[in-house]
């Protein structure tokens, strides 16, 4: 077994006094065809057991609300056989980088990133093999000490038993020598969920107690030593530069040290071409960030537009995808199956409808933030971030000093949701230590965040779909959206004989980037609303013509970064368990209605009943709404519940709230004023969740809630009155 490095053993040995340091080394781990990053050769689990049997765990897996801190610690101590009560968890979460075979910056032990719904399901075998490896450490120890075979050994709450005689070793007892042993790991016995103990129960998150009594978990709460505050008047136009500004007025603000010019920086970025890296600005440096903010405001900075961005307007830039998604123009084809065109004039019935959403701000709780402090041959960043190794890098790009010298500390996460994973407010904080040669903390303001947001992309979805003796006669799918492509993955792809998805870009250069389930509300609101006004076409339920739509139940394989399969078996059930939940086609009152909708998002199956009322004046109101979800083994039932309540909220509150308003290249939705948002009255009064039962590996839950809750509500608005409603927000046609 190989000793750790020094460098990691100072960091994890220091977590408790007495504690005693298990370093585990796993062989190579297998790569899957769904990892986001690459891997290292060697990966270790870092546990201290003191000699009085408690336990120190460290989770290193960054959070931004998925409950990821704690379902990581979970795993790996049912796998150990701990006794969850003796844990004590350090809530700092370490980066521990190297270099894989090829050079590349990767992750030196668990896949520490988050992004896609794929942490756990990317962790799940790792986490296990760990705790399994040191389980057979403890047995093996204990077997040598008792003169006996291992295999009449049992390992069982933090504690070694050897049944025949009843004799016990605690693990405190065991782990320091333990630690120096080998595995051979052919002798490894992973669990079945018939014997956890830990997971498939419900677990309150580890940090609970610490957010609601405002303990410093968050990387804008963080008071790192000799820092200077920095607030930065940022361009307000996408791409304007610097025309002028007051320096003198603003050093004459007491506290102020620092007036620094930044230059504009563009690069590539998702989904191809080049956006902004950091938006030109003048940063005030200061002793507290009040002082910053007050220099800031006296530096009355002027501005020039340039002619890249000049004139963007995001309504304007909705009728033409609008536009381009019905036209004749040729999209890229992505599925084209059978005869469609054939089908649809044989069809008895077709209908042709489109399906837009706008631009999509992220609006997190917490504003992006990042401290920095770049020294001459090494730096630390302090920063909430969804792919920490990524301050390493920039770093090392903008710096010159080798990643491997980069401390960084990670902090949870106020939301994040995609935006949490750009790089821009990391390079700022370093390109200023960097110049200046001290540690600094940039925060920025709501209005910045909001402004200077990488957006989800506007898109337009036109379908053009045939029924015939009750059933999909032809399907013709043209998606356009700002940037990027559509999928063509999800159903009813490989349900309908004749099909043809096709993918339409707008190529305008609005800053886009992921948002909460990347590319599948738009799909899914689509789909959704199609699958509904078909089935109203046909004369049928909407619940049975979907759920004839899926049969036979049958795994369909795809080629998919997420899945290798897509089952409409599991998409079935979760349609007909949350129809049962809501008691579907009982009598309901005037007004009121009953939508569902479904959707498969990166491996994960979900589907959700929505009711509504609707008044003749066409006010709202979002009464109940039930779930049901298939995300293979349920590893913490709370946290799969509290994920689908949060995650239908926040698609119905885009469906029905939320567009990034842009023009002439300035964002109008710069706070919650201009951009509003869902109100805690304004919510279902209960969301109702079924966990359908699983042995299958665990996948993601933080993003598959969302996508179907824009088609629920739309559906559900129609049940109740007949209004039909194609366009996100919803607002600008309904009260609420």
């Amino acid at each position: 077994m190989q000793n750790p490095h020094r460098r990691h053993f100072l960091k994890i040995s220091a977590l408790s006094a007495g504690a005693m340091l298990v370093s585990v080394t796993l062989p190579l781990r297998t790569r899957s065809s769904s990892a986001q990053q690459p891997v290292s050769p060697q990966w270790c689990v870092y546990v201290s057991i003191n000699r009085d049997n408690s336990v120190v765990m460290q989770s290193p897996i960054m959070e931004m609300g998925q409950f990821m801190r704690t379902a990581g610690p979970m795993i790996l101590a049912d796998e150990m056989d701990l006794d969850w009560s003796l844990i004590r968890f350090d809530l700092n979460m370490p980066t521990y980088l190297t270099r894989n075979r090829k050079g590349d910056l990767v992750y030196d032990h668990a896949q520490i990133g988050t992004g896609g719904s794929q942490t756990l399901k990317n962790n799940w075998t790792y986490l296990r093999t760990a705790g399994a490896t040191i389980r057979r450490m403890m047995i093996e120890e204990a077997a040598e000490r008792w003169d006996c075979s291992p295999e009449r050994l049992t390992a069982r709450l933090s504690q070694i038993i050897d049944t025949p005689t009843g004799r016990k070793f605690s693990y405190g007892d065991l782990a320091e020598k333990a630690a120096r042993r080998q595995v051979d790991t052919n002798k490894l016995k992973l669990k079945q969920p018939a014997q956890f103990h830990i997971m498939g129960k419900n677990q309150p998150a580890i940090d609970a107690r610490d957010i609601v009594t405002g303990a410093p978990l968050f990387g804008i709460d963080e008071n790192y030593a000799n820092a200077l505050r920095v607030a930065i008047d940022r361009a307000p136009a996408m791409g304007a530069q610097i025309a002028g500004y007051d320096k003198k007025a603003a050093l004459a603000v007491p506290g102020v040290r620092q007036v620094v010019e930044m230059p504009h920086e563009s690069g590539p970025h998702w989904p191809d071409g080049e956006t902004q890296l950091r938006a030109a600005g003048v940063a005030v440096l200061a002793d507290s960030f009040w002082a910053a903010m007050r220099g800031k405001d006296a530096l009355k900075t002027t501005w020039k537009d340039t002619h890249q961005y000049a004139g963007l307007n995001s309504k304007a830039h909705r009728e033409t995808l609008k536009a381009l998604a019905r036209s004749d123009q040729p999209g890229k084809h992505l599925r084209d199956d059978g005869e469609v065109t054939r089908a649809l004039q044989q069809a008895d019935k077709v209908l042709e409808h489109c399906y837009e959403r706008s631009f999509l701000a992220h609006a997190c709780m917490e504003p992006l933030n990042c401290i920095a402090d770049v020294r001459k041959d090494s730096a630390t960043v302090v920063v909430g971030h969804q792919w920490p190794h990524a301050a390493a890098l920039a770093v090392e790009e903008i710096a010159g000093i080798d990643a491997l010298k980069v401390e960084v500390i990670n902090k949870r996460m106020g939301g994040g949701f995609g935006r949490k994973g750009e790089a821009d407010y990391l390079r700022e904080a370093i390109w200023l230590s960097h110049k200046v040669g001290q540690p600094v903390q940039v925060i920025w303001t709501r209005e910045n965040d909001m402004e200077r947001d990488f957006f989800a992309p506007a898109a337009a979805v036109q379908i053009r779909a045939g029924v015939k003796q009750g059933r999909i006669h032809g399907w013709h799918m043209r998606h356009a959206q700002t940037a990027g492509e559509a999928e063509s993955h999800n159903f009813p792809a490989h349900l309908v004989r004749d099909c043809r998805i096709e993918s339409l870009a707008g190529n305008e250069p609005f800053p886009l980037g992921t948002w909460r389930g990347p590319r599948q509300m738009q799909q899914a609101f689509a789909i959704e609303s199609m699958l509904d006004e078909l089935a109203h076409a046909a004369a049928a339920d909407p619940l049975a013509f979907r759920l004839a739509l899926m049969e036979p139940a049958k795994a369909h394989p795809i080629d998919y970064w997420a899945a290798d399969h897509l089952d409409s078996g599991r998409m079935a059930r979760c349609y007909r368990s949350a129809a049962e939940m809501a008691g579907w086609g009982r009598k309901l009152e005037k007004g009121e209605g009953l939508g569902i909708a479904g959707h498969v998002t990166f491996g994960t199956y979900v589907a959700f009943v929505l009711q509504v009322h609707v008044d003749d004046n066409k006010q709202l109101s979002l009464q109940k709404a039930w779930g049901a979800i298939d995300c293979g083994f349920a590893v913490n039932p709370n946290h799969i519940r509290a994920q689908m309540e949060g995650g239908f909220i926040d698609g119905l509150n885009a469906a029905l709230f939320n567009e990034a308003v842009i023009e002439d290249s300035r964002v109008q939705t710069r706070n919650f004023g201009q951009l509003r948002w869902m109100r805690m009255g304004e919510t279902p009064l209960e969301i109702e969740t079924e966990i359908i039962e699983s042995d299958r590996e665990p996948t993601g839950v933080g993003e598959p809630p969302v996508p179907p809750a824009p088609a629920a509500l739309a559906n559900a608005i129609f049940a109740a009155s007949g209004l039909r409603l194609r366009r996100m927000p919803f607002s600008e046609h309904i009260r609420i």
